[in-house]
């Protein structure tokens, strides 16, 4: 009786490793891909929450102020943002007595393009 392995069941044991090791890298890449598509997306909807943040802040300055709610709130065309690759974009309706606010942020970085567009309405209220 020969102890010991053979070739063939070296080589199976080697095929049977590989496989393990290259389906762990496989989800591992597949993982950071996606955390960093997550992060885009992320970034994107706190910029577009941002530009709403403006324009609530400057209706309720004109409130503090005496002057009209709707005095200076102008849409914007495309704008960069403090972030390279994001660019926002603000469209306001005038709807007495509310506005329409659209805010829509698009990104392009390692490949990665996409668009979040956010509405929401704001009342003259006071």
């Amino acid at each position: 009786m020969n102890k010991g392995f053979t070739i063939l069941e070296l080589l199976a044991t080697i095929v049977v490793i590989s496989i393990g090791v290259l389906g762990a890298y496989s989800v591992a890449q597949k993982i950071f891909s996606l955390t960093f598509i997550s992060t885009n997306h992320l970034t994107a909807a706190y910029l577009a929450q941002e530009g709403v943040e403006i324009v609530r802040n400057a209706r309720d300055t004109n409130w503090i102020e005496g002057d009209d709610w709707r005095d200076g709130l102008v849409s914007t065309n495309w704008e960069n943002t403090n972030i390279p690759n994001y660019e926002r974009r603000t469209t306001i309706t005038f709807n007495d007595p509310e506005l329409g606010i659209v805010v829509e942020v698009r990104w392009s970085a390692r490949g990665d393009t996409g668009e979040i567009i956010i509405q929401e309405n704001l009342y003259g209220w006071k």
